[in-house]
């Protein structure tokens, strides 16, 4: 698989007769998927939408008009391309893609913390994981710590820098 790829979405079981598949959409961006919009499996196979019923989460796509062609595409995975996510799934003010932020150094003040490793969804927001930097684990802390992706705690993530900036997280490594 190529490793620009993002995962979309999950196509889901077939309905009716003309190949309409249930869409699951993975992604924060329902908007991208309309007509001529493209995708991608693992292997890099193209896949057009012919039709998209937002209300009903049905997807068709080109060359797929029938039950008998569409039903090999259940549990199919599909991916866009970074470019592609960046053009057509717009960003709010304070709002990032997963994976800009994924690898960024986190800082306390000047000391490095350690680096982004994954983004959970949590009732309240989001939470950095966070992979410790060695000096830190080499001085008895925890292996992994997490960051609310919230006022308290995030003061700036850059993601031309790959750096965000933190406060109050020193308290929670040293309680991890």
């Amino acid at each position: 698989m190529k490793s620009d790829l993002v995962e979309v979405c999950v196509l889901g079981k077939t309905v009716g007769l003309k190949g309409a598949l249930r869409l699951h959409d993975r992604s924060d961006f329902p908007n991208q998927f309309k007509k001529d919009a493209k995708f991608y499996d693992k292997f890099g196979n193209i896949f057009t939408i012919k039709s998209y019923d937002k209300n009903s989460n049905l997807v068709i796509f080109a060359g797929f008009e029938d039950l008998n062609l569409a039903k090999p595409l259940v549990n199919l995975v599909l991916y866009r391309t970074l470019e592609d996510t960046k053009k057509f799934c717009k960003l709010q003010k304070d709002e990032f893609f997963y994976f800009d932020v994924i690898g960024c150094a986190v800082y306390e003040d000047d000391l490095m913390l350690g680096v982004v490793d994954d983004i959970l969804e949590s009732g309240a927001g989001f939470l950095f994981c966070i992979n410790t930097s060695d000096e830190l684990k080499n001085s008895g802390y925890s292996d992994v710590f997490y960051v609310p992706y919230l006022d308290n705690f995030t003061l700036s993530v850059d993601v031309k820098t790959k750096k965000i900036q933190v406060k109050n997280s020193l308290d929670i490594l040293k309680n991890s």
